[in-house]
């Protein structure tokens, strides 16, 4: 019924400008400003029919389509968003985490440097200990050595200064001294 009202005010929106307009003539006995109007209201009928609608439809159904692609726009940037949120918490959850492991590795690396320049001192202790040792034992050694080595070089002087010096009569008396000596060791046991 709109339609039907409509068209019928375009009609007479035209027939009062062909009226207005008028040089009194005919086609087919029909005055021009009738023709004008039914003319006009027809081609304008038959192009809202046949090329309004269909643009209509087209616009609407593109309208549509669009606003489709923006609702999937936007859910697109919000997931987009919340994407970026996300991967920058991560980041910095990530960027803490590595500045937790290089604190722990400095404060392991401290500490194995520490346990290894104490391991380094102890080993450096027992080596010097060791040397010590060696070198007094070997002390020992090369003094109970040159004491052996003095007394038999002494016995050798004294048995040689003695061999030119004594007499027969003084070495047997020195041997008879000895055999008592002895013999009173003897007793004593």
């Amino acid at each position: 019924m709109k339609t039907l009202v409509g068209w019928a005010l375009v009609f007479v929106c035209l027939l009062i400008f062909a009226l207005l307009v008028d040089h009194g003539a005919k086609h087919l006995g029909i005055p021009d400003y009738i023709w004008l109007p039914v003319n006009l209201t027809l081609f304008l009928y038959i192009l809202q029919r046949y090329v309004g609608r269909p643009m209509s439809a087209f616009l609407e159904a593109r309208r549509d389509g669009i606003a489709e692609e923006l609702a999937t726009a936007r859910t697109q940037l919000e997931e987009a968003d919340q994407l970026q949120n996300e991967m920058k918490k991560r980041m910095a959850e990530i960027e803490e985490e590595i500045a937790e492991i290089k604190g722990r590795a400095e404060t392991e690396g401290a500490a194995e440097m520490a346990r290894i320049a104490e391991q380094t001192q102890a080993d450096e202790e027992r080596f010097l200990k060791r040397v010590e040792d060696e070198i007094s034992r070997r002390e020992t050694e090369t003094r109970a050595r040159l004491a052996q080595d003095a007394a038999d070089l002494t016995a050798q002087l004294a048995r040689d200064l003695l061999s030119r010096e004594m007499t027969e009569g003084d070495q047997r008396r020195v041997f008879e001294r000895s055999l008592d000596a002895m013999r009173h060791l003897e007793g004593e046991e």
